[in-house]
């Protein structure tokens, strides 16, 4: 994507030679001045305060994690975790009424680090917003965004996990979280008792998206038999949000017709939708369905012939929606490419794109890319193909933010070359 002109450097200056970026057919070097990129090139004799020697391995912005729940991570430490989506909810309802602000960072202080050693320094968390836990967890998020500002770019999105209609004043408050450091409006419409409320969900969440003039990023259709996608597409389209909206999970598109599904995969495309998959978290909350068990993973194949927008997320860690997850898009990603058949080449080599272009686009992120004039946030890798940085989950040899080395990681055994 585009970047911005070059600011004033500084003094320190950082140079990656033998780099594969996905914009040149032969080996770059890049040179870092300050916070920005200030030249890619196939071949220069340029010096700097410090060289790195990429190797020939792919040299990537850092990763984009486009969605998981922060207020969420390690409760199954006390809470276990569970087998069915539905129990899962039960148990994080309890769980939220002992959440107190300390507790919430306490616990997300915890999994920042290992974000940042695999090379993930964009974050877009979901957060609870509801008459359970009130405004602790985004009070939470807000602290540590201020804490980590050097290190990672969090977003936040207002999340009514338990739905708008149950008890009364959720819109209300979810309103008040729009002033109060919230980035995004988030929904979760099956969370209603009907039909017909779950339209309604969305209809405030657009009315407040607009208001405040925010993003929409919304839990579509978890649960196989929803319905909720269509009129959610209908929904950007009347309130002019093309470009400005997010669709996760979407799961019952597997489960349509073919013709009916083909349909929506146009409107999705129609308006300018970006698609989340989190295949971890999906595929091991799927134990409530009998054979033959889904996959848990939307048409993703089909998204992205059609020219979709797509990305895919952790989700959830170590809660009781998922025992699992380290923050490592490339574990991540390789279990969608066996869970989505993503078996050709093309679609393969489209993964590490979904998780830098794609999510970037997703969040509107300005100044993104390994481009001259962009922010100098690159992820150096220890793999050359990308069929191997997926194999062996591959974690940034050297991951840099705004110019800065955050992480140099040491590739244990190198098992293959």
């Amino acid at each position: 994507m585009d970047c911005e002109t070059l600011g004033g450097a500084s003094a320190l200056t950082i140079l990656i030679r033998n780099a594969k970026v996905f914009s040149h057919e032969k080996p770059v070097s890049i040179l870092i001045e300050g916070d920005r990129i200030s030249k890619v090139a196939t071949d220069f004799s340029f010096g700097a305060d410090r060289e790195i020697d990429a190797k020939g391995c792919l040299v990537l912005p850092t990763f984009v994690e486009p969605h998981v729940h922060l207020d969420k991570v390690l409760l199954s430490e006390e809470f276990g975790y569970s087998p069915s989506i539905g129990e899962a909810r039960e148990i994080i309802k309890k769980a939220k009424e002992t959440f107190t602000v300390s507790s919430v960072k306490d616990r997300i202080n915890r999994v920042i680090p290992l974000a940042l050693k695999q090379g993930v320094t964009v974050i877009r968390s979901h957060v609870d917003i509801d008459y359970i836990v009130g405004l602790k967890s985004l009070q939470a998020l807000n602290e540590l965004r201020r804490d980590y500002s050097n290190y990672v770019d969090i977003q936040i999105v207002a999340n009514p996990q338990e739905g708008i209609f149950k008890q009364e004043g959720t819109e209300d408050l979810l309103a008040k979280s729009l002033d109060s450091g919230v980035d995004v409006m988030g929904g979760l419409p099956e969370a209603e008792v009907s039909t017909e409320q779950s339209k309604q969900h969305l209809d405030i969440v657009f009315s407040l998206a607009t208001k405040k003039n925010v993003d929409v990023d919304v839990h579509n259709d978890i649960v196989s038999y929803g319905r909720n996608l269509e009129y959610f597409t209908s929904k950007v389209i009347q309130s002019h949000y093309e470009g400005r909206a997010s669709s996760a999970h979407n799961i019952a598109l597997a489960h349509y017709p073919d013709d009916y599904a083909s349909r929506i995969i146009g409107l999705i495309k129609l308006a300018r939708i970006t698609v989340i998959t989190n295949p971890c978290t999906m595929m091991t909350s799927g134990g409530q369905h009998p054979p033959p068990i889904p996959r848990g993973i939307t048409r993703v194949k089909e998204l992205l012939n059609a020219g979709v927008n797509v990305t895919y997320g952790l989700d959830n860690m170590v809660d009781p929606f998922n025992p699992f997850g380290d923050f490592s898009p490339f574990r991540n990603g390789w279990l969608l490419a066996y869970g989505g058949q993503l078996s050709s080449r093309e679609l393969i080599e489209s993964i590490p794109r979904m998780i830098t272009d794609n999510a970037a686009r997703m969040l509107r992120l300005s100044s993104y890319g390994i481009a001259e004039g962009c922010r100098a946030d690159v992820n150096v890798l220890n793999y050359s193909k990308v069929t191997d940085a997926l194999r062996f989950g591959d974690i940034p040899r050297y991951v840099i933010k705004r110019g800065k080395v955050l992480a140099e990681n040491e590739l244990v055994t190198r098992l293959y070359t």
